[in-house]
């Protein structure tokens, strides 16, 4: 007799720890990766569980429709969404289904017009206040034991243009309750809008993963990071002669100080590529041999409502060799957070570290296909 067909629950992939990547030049499947791998895991949720999504900008109906159909059966859905776009069809849509009453199981609160929720503690009205995040969190994810405590950072805006203009990506993290926890509480604090000029946070090692939550109101962590960079000392990893990597993918790079610190690495030998969409740092991140800046912004020639350009909008760091005394070692830096000054000191932004080969061989791989499409600049 021949065996019935396996149901969808049956054959459908479990959530798992790891990356993925959208590629708008690619199929229709590949260009909406990310938001279909958020929307399957916002379907998945089952009733009784809580969800949690902080963003910046929502005007994709499928991502407001997943949304809306996790409150309707049962999932108690909570969204903090930036003011800039939250008169767009989607986003008002989205609240006026779940409400705006926090003392309920579902609801949306939006920031105040023209400042972030939490990063403007004294309001500038010359600063870009905004919350720029961009993260889902889920109690759990299907059934019992299967996806709990699942966290989902991206660097991509909850937008159409998202899926076929910028290249973006997303990792996922299943079972780390104490990451799980921190960004509920960071979430909190988003929707309480408990405002803190200096509100920077950052976890100790959760296993393999880290957190940042911004702004940060003196000094740069990313300098931080770097300054833990040594370029020798490796025996297998890094380039052919074995010194360190760096490979950074930057939708905006304005940050000096960063730039800098790059060609001071790249002076004590580490070898150093940049994927970005808008810089104005060339002066010291060309002219240099170990240095290699790419531009990732290409002219599509099919204009839309939303424009025609193709970029990069990832904002994400790795590191292939020598971190922080370990020799050896792969690690990956990525999140909503910008090379600029607003992300840093302005805006409500979160970052994750992750250490292993796994996550960053896939971001690697990554950034290599990129950079195909990329023109060298310097």
């Amino acid at each position: 007799m021949p065996l019935p067909a396996a149901s969808a629950a049956d054959t459908a992939p479990v959530l798992t720890t790891g990356a993925v990547f959208n590629d708008p030049l690619g199929t229709p499947a590949e260009q909406d990766a990310v938001k279909n791998h958020i929307i399957k895991a916002i379907d998945d949720t089952q009733s009784g569980r809580t969800l949690r999504a902080a963003m910046y900008a929502l005007t994709d109906a499928g991502y407001g429709d997943a949304l809306g159909r996790a409150h309707q059966r049962g999932v108690q859905v909570r969204v903090v969404l930036d003011h800039s776009y939250s008169t767009s069809a989607a986003a008002t849509q989205l609240t006026s289904a779940l409400g705006t009453d926090m003392t309920k199981a579902s609801w949306v609160h939006i920031c105040p017009a023209d400042r972030a929720c939490i990063a403007d503690a004294t309001f500038n009205a010359d600063k870009n206040h905004i919350n720029h995040n961009k993260f889902f969190l889920f109690s759990r994810v299907g059934d019992p034991g299967v996806a709990e405590d699942v966290v989902i950072q991206t660097s991509a805006n909850q937008t159409p243009a998202n899926t076929s203009r910028f290249w973006n990506n997303a990792y996922t993290s299943v079972g780390n309750t104490e990451l799980y926890t921190a960004y509920t509480g960071y979430f909190n604090d988003l929707a309480a809008e408990n405002r803190n000029a200096d509100y920077f946070r950052q976890g100790a090692t959760a296993g393999a993963e880290k957190y940042y939550f911004f702004p940060q109101s003196s000094g740069d962590l990313i300098v931080d990071v770097l300054n833990n960079v040594s370029c020798t000392g490796n025996t297998t990893v890094g380039s052919a002669s074995h010194k360190t990597v760096i490979r950074v993918a930057a939708y905006a790079f304005y940050r000096a100080e960063v730039a800098t610190k790059l060609r001071e690495l790249a002076d004590q030998d580490c070898w150093v590529e940049v994927i970005y969409n808008e810089t104005d740092e060339l002066t010291a991140l060309g002219n240099h041999a170990r240095i290699k800046p790419y531009k990732l912004h290409l002219d599509n020639g099919t204009p839309t409502s939303e424009g025609d350009d193709l970029f990069v909008h990832s904002k994400y760091l790795l590191v292939e060799g020598n971190y922080a005394g370990h020799p050896d070692t792969k690690w990956t830096f990525t999140g909503s957070h910008n090379l600029d000054v607003s992300s840093l000191r302005e805006n409500d932004e979160a970052l994750l570290r992750v250490e292993g080969a796994a996550t960053h061989d896939a971001y690697r791989g990554n950034f290599l296909a990129m950079r195909a499409m990329a023109t060298l600049t310097g």
